[in-house]
Formats: C-alpha cells, sequence, structure tokens
C-alpha cells in the first residue's frame, strides 16, 4: 500500500517538474522574442534609408523573423493628424518573428510594431 502511494506521488510530482521546465523553456524563449524585436526596430532605418517592403531571416536556426516598412498611413496617437507634404517622413516598422520550441510542436508568433522618422529623399 504504501508503494503504490509512494508510486502515485512520485508520478504526481514528475508532471509538475517537466510542465515547470517547459514553463520556464516558453519564457526563455519569449525573452529572446523581445530582444530579436528591439534589435530588429532599433536597427531599421539607421545603417539605410527606409523604403517599402520586407526582408526576413533566421536567428539560430530556430527563431524566424520578418521586418516590414510601409509610410504610415492615417492619424497619429491622441487624433492628431498628419499633414503633407511633411519635412519628415513617418514610417511604420513591424518585426514579427516566429518559433516552434515547445514538446507539442507548436509555432508561436510574436509582433511589434515602432514608428520611425526620416527626411525625404532629395530631388533635384
Amino acid at each position: 500500500m504504501a508503494f503504490s502511494i509512494l508510486a502515485l506521488s512520485l508520478g504526481v510530482l514528475m508532471q509538475i517538474f517537466s510542465g515547470s521546465l517547459r514553463n520556464v523553456e516558453i519564457s526563455r524563449d519569449q525573452a529572446q522574442v523581445v530582444v530579436i524585436a528591439q534589435s530588429l526596430l532599433a536597427t531599421a532605418g539607421v545603417e539605410t534609408r527606409l523604403v517599402a517592403g520586407e526582408s526576413s531571416g533566421d536567428v539560430d536556426n530556430k527563431f524566424h523573423w520578418r521586418l516590414r516598412a510601409n509610410l504610415f498611413q492615417g492619424d497619429l496617437p491622441g487624433g492628431v493628424a498628419m499633414v503633407q507634404p511633411s519635412v519628415l517622413e513617418l514610417w511604420e516598422v513591424t518585426a514579427e518573428i516566429s518559433w516552434s520550441g515547445d514538446i507539442l510542436g507548436k509555432t508561436r508568433t510574436q509582433s511589434f510594431s515602432s514608428l520611425r522618422i526620416q527626411s525625404p529623399p532629395k530631388t533635384r
């Protein structure tokens, strides 16, 4: 009888332990996704001018990213309307990161967006 109770208790403890390990792995992946997205958004338009379109790539053969840039259309937060033509261009940059890392093979996706300012191209 005591052996049966011990076996059941150990089974429950193993399930709790494996669930905790899975949650730690998911949290680690999500933290890495945030770092990747911050890096992509921070460098967008820094070394080269932003142009409409998208680019993609991989990090560590696990995280797949896609970066989209488009001229911002619409109103700013707070209902402030955009004035055209403007001295500066406002761009919406979106980083989308997807990965599959849990035991169930479920693909997860997170998107992050930011607004970037750059001067319009010079016309001759």
